[in-house]
């Protein structure tokens, strides 16, 4: 789903979908994983982001899909600019992300630490966050999974 970050950049996809050069414009390892375990502990769609330079990509986790928008920079409202904005569909559900999102971060740890930290003074603080988030989410993963299996809660 994530490739392992290099020069400040990782490729992000989903079956069915594009390929997305996400940029160091956001901390995706941290704040994606956070989005991920809001999700599972409340068990309500989520959304992660990622800039692309140019253009925008969204990405609605919900149960059984998940939704990708693609804005071009500089896109406006919707009703205005429809041929600016791409939708996707991808039939991963909301358990199957958060396996794949914590089996990338969590396989290149110390690329996802350094991802967006700069100055490196505080790296080895937000590696040590990004792994007890990551150790939460792989609880959430483990409790949760019974919710999307054949005798799930919702549907």
């Amino acid at each position: 789903m994530l490739t392992r970050p290099k020069f400040g950049w990782s490729d992000f996809s989903l079956e069915g979908t594009s390929v997305y050069g996400l940029s160091y414009l956001d901390d995706i390892g941290v704040e994606w994983v956070e989005q991920a375990i809001h999700g599972l502990e409340t068990l309500n769609p989520f959304c992660v982001h990622g800039s692309l330079e140019p253009g925008r990509m969204l990405c609605v986790v919900s149960y059984w899909n998940c939704y990708i928008f693609y804005e071009h920079e500089g896109s406006g409202p919707v009703k205005e600019n429809k041929d600016k904005v791409f939708e996707y569909l991808s039939h991963t559900s909301m358990i199957d992300f958060c396996r794949y999102l914590y089996d990338d971060i969590s396989e290149n740890l110390e690329e996802w630490a350094s991802f967006v930290d700069y100055d490196q003074k505080d790296m080895e603080e937000k590696r040590k966050r990004l792994e007890e988030r990551l150790t939460r989410l792989k609880e959430l993963i483990a409790e949760k999974a019974e919710c999307f299996g054949p005798n799930r809660w919702f549907s």
